[in-house]
């Protein structure tokens, strides 16, 4: 079985140790290190995978590691790793929050919808692994889980959704009249959100990308 060890404490980064016969999809840019021993070659995604990637800025191709050796991965920005374990089930999550996965996971993209491509911060596609294994994402900050059941309701700011089961409903709405809209765009908010119901578990960054660039850009 492959070893997953989260390192850090506020700044977290992913060590993964793989035994012979082991393999693991990783995205390219989040590759810190490796062993010599752990070999590299690319495939995951097909064509649509590597269109996708391209619109929204990120690797083109996944990488395959193959067993023995370890290699380490981290997020852009300071924030949490952390574990989902698919069983016969699927997630989605926004675009570089994917670190690497267990090759028994299928990979595949999804078009986000017209409004998360422009207030999202993150892409206009979200990346879906399906299959029975370990996918392994970073959140920005801190990682808020949210379990809901079933007709339960949440609605999180646009671009702090950063994964969901895909038993979740999910649909994007305007919070706020125009006043609030020009009002909160002063100040580099976001004013759509993710409206979400349940059953299912929603998975939140403390950090929006989108928001931080906003700030970053008035100084």
């Amino acid at each position: 079985m492959v070893k997953y060890e989260t390192k850090g404490q506020d700044v977290q980064y992913l060590h993964t140790t793989l035994e012979q016969g082991e393999s693991v999809f990783v995205e390219p840019g989040h590759l810190i290190y490796k062993t010599p021993d752990a070999k590299l070659d690319t495939g995951a995604g097909g064509f649509r995978g590597a269109l996708s990637h391209m619109l929204a800025g990120s690797a083109v191709f996944l990488l395959k590691i193959d067993g023995p050796g370890n290699f380490g991965t981290a997020g852009f920005l300071p924030g949490k790793v952390f574990e989902i374990k698919l069983n016969n089930s699927s997630i989605f999550a926004e675009f570089n929050a994917f670190l690497c996965m267990d090759s028994t996971i299928k990979y595949s993209t999804k078009f986000a919808g017209y409004w998360q491509a422009v207030f999202g911060g993150e892409g206009i596609f979200l990346e879906e692994f399906t299959g029975t294994g370990s996918v392994m994402l970073h959140g920005h900050g801190q990682v808020i889980e949210y379990e809901l059941k079933e007709g339960q309701e949440i609605q999180a700011e646009l671009s702090h959704v950063l994964a969901f089961e895909s038993s979740i409903s999910y649909n994007v709405k305007r919070i706020g009249g125009i006043k609030t809209m020009i009002l909160g765009g002063m100040e580099g908010e976001g004013f759509f959100f993710a409206n979400m119901r349940g059953p299912g578990k929603v998975w939140l960054h403390s950090i929006s990308l989108l928001e931080l660039s906003a700030k970053l850009m008035k100084r």
